[in-house]
């Protein structure tokens, strides 16, 4: 694109030319088969595969004549087979009145929080957490001095978790929690007998009181370095505490496991087809079928179904209230001073009438 911010489709929309499909106009149904079976032909809404409180990855839309989506029936699985593997290309149709009777297959365990890891909109990768110095500002949990010798660097994972959420986990601001997935295949295959690799694997972070997400959903920034084998044991070994690999200067903000713990890549068969037409990656030639990037399964997974357990107080030394949920500084801890604060009160308009400047 030539304009700055960004805008997709400047070139279509004003200049008339074509846009990168087997028509050259923008294309509401696909004619391809692995869209008719995948009931994708038309735009319809797909609940996620896993980070969903309903049946994963159901298409919920009234009846059709154009959906005509291949049921599970039709390759061999059960209908009620709702096990991960197979409820990434798993393909049934529901009205929303039925979808909304439905739950997650691991609700009843537990797993009731949504858990998306999104990029930090104004920093690029590791961008924010390069440098102590930016790290430490990136949340709320950032100390130089690390005066908390729990704490992995000079600033460490969190997640954004409801007020209301964490109160009835009995977890509060500040607090450590562990965050696990799908037991079946996380935070990798195999863990219950691997223990030695589940113990720096398992997600351990800070929990922050967040009343901007609604409840049930959790996030957590994609931009912080995750725990390793070597994280791990310096954290352990060394005397102040400091995630950092003996061996390497690798240092995590994690203590333990990292976003990834809880989430994984999905395949889904629409972003596999030797048919699709696309634009290449460079330049303007059009092509079709795979291509990484544009065309394939994504490497950036970002969502999950979590169960959501308090791990340590987050008060220094892991005792009471951390400090400044204990100052009366943050949400539901609010003192009158905050409250004042708040309503605008400490801004005090002086009387013009009495010589004073507005």
């Amino acid at each position: 694109t030539r304009t700055n911010p960004k805008s997709v489709g400047y070139e279509q929309v004003y200049d008339s030319r074509p846009w990168y499909t087997k028509t050259g106009r923008l294309e509401f149904y696909r004619e391809e088969d692995e869209f008719i079976d995948a009931g994708e032909n038309l735009p319809v809404h797909r609940e996620p595969v896993d980070s969903t409180f309903y049946e994963p990855n159901v298409i919920v839309a009234p009846p059709h004549p154009f959906i005509k989506a291949k049921g599970p029936e039709s390759y061999g699985v059960k209908k009620s087979d709702l096990s991960n593997e197979v409820r990434q290309g798993r393909n049934v149709v529901m009205t929303w009145d039925e979808a909304k009777k439905t739950a997650h297959p691991l609700a009843k365990d537990g797993y009731k929080f949504v858990f998306h890891t999104p990029k930090y909109r104004h920093g690029a990768h590791t961008m924010p957490v390069d440098t102590d110095m930016v790290a430490m500002l990136f949340g709320p949990f950032g100390d130089i001095y690390r005066h908390d010798k729990r704490q992995p660097s000079a600033a460490e994972g969190y997640v954004d978790i409801h007020p209301d959420d964490a109160k009835s986990l009995g977890i509060e601001d500040g607090d450590y929690v562990w965050i696990d997935s799908d037991p079946e295949d996380r935070p990798f295959r195999g863990w219950k007998k691997n223990e030695k690799d589940y113990k720096f694997s398992r997600l351990l972070c800070r929990a922050r009181y967040y009343p901007g997400t609604p409840r049930g959903i959790t996030r957590m920034w994609f931009n912080m370095y995750g725990a390793t084998p070597g994280s791990v044991e310096g954290h352990q070994s060394r005397e102040d505490g400091l995630a950092k690999n003996p061996r390497s200067p690798y240092q995590a903000m994690f203590r333990s496991g990292s976003h990834q713990s809880a989430t994984r890549g999905w395949l889904k068969p629409t972003w596999m087809t030797d048919s699709l037409v696309r634009k290449d990656l460079f330049g303007h030639s059009v092509n079709k079928g795979f291509l990484p990037d544009v065309h394939c399964p994504t490497g950036a997974p970002r969502e999950a179904i979590v169960k959501i357990t308090k791990a340590e107080p987050g008060g220094l030394g892991g005792k009471g209230l951390w400090r400044p949920a204990a100052l009366g500084l943050r949400p539901k801890y609010e003192r009158k001073g905050m409250k004042e604060y708040l309503s605008g009160k400490f801004i005090v308009a002086a009387n013009p009438k009495k010589g004073g400047k507005k």
